[in-house]
């Protein structure tokens, strides 16, 4: 038991080292060297739980693929409307991707440390996935049109936001939440049945 404590501890603070140098300097310029002496370790112990940098970096991001989740949930359980809960959440996912400790990882270095298929797949299995449940759900509910293919929604709707999240800077813009709010409201709107 105090073996998988310790494994377990070893691996939270790798980690949160990891994703502090990750999101610092970038994949490129982060030495597993630095990242195990700051997280009091061997070389050998990074390798031993996440195999090689690629490895930790993977791992780093799905951390922060489960922040932007919470924070996609968060914004959009500010209402109660299904379709007002798809514009929060894509609030909810622009500020959370867009944030600090988590753009450069998940939208900048991500693609290319990955690939573009394996990043695809990891957006895939965490926030795609969740937001095609919703537009089901949607569809479901009588909110879109008849010939809305929810898959195709999901993709445009998806790109979009992660275009969006990239490229938005809040801090250089005034009103920031009212001006997310309005561009998605009327991204998604031609999807919607009046």
């Amino acid at each position: 038991m105090k073996k998988e404590e310790a494994s377990y501890k070893t691996i939270a603070t790798l980690l949160k080292v990891a994703r502090r140098h990750f999101t610092e300097y970038g994949y490129f310029d982060v030495s597993l060297e630095n990242i195990a002496e700051e997280g009091n370790v061997t070389r050998g112990a990074v390798y031993h739980h996440f195999k090689n940098k690629q490895g930790l970096f993977t791992a780093v991001l799905e951390c922060v693929q489960k922040d932007v989740s919470i924070a996609i949930e968060k914004e959009a359980m500010k209402s109660d409307d299904p379709w007002q809960q798809l514009v929060l959440g894509g609030v909810g996912f622009v500020k959370g991707a867009n944030a600090k400790e988590n753009k450069r990882i998940l939208l900048v270095d991500a693609p290319a440390v990955l690939g573009w298929a394996t990043w695809r797949q990891v957006d895939k299995e965490n926030s795609m996935n969740v937001l095609q449940e919703h537009i089901n759900d949607l569809k479901t509910c009588g909110f879109l049109h008849n010939d809305v293919d929810t898959k195709l929604m999901t993709y445009s709707v998806s790109g979009a936001l992660n275009e969006l999240a990239l490229n938005y800077n809040e801090n250089e813009t005034k009103n920031s939440d009212e001006k997310i709010i309005s561009t998605i409201t009327k991204l998604v709107y031609g999807f919607r049945k009046i």
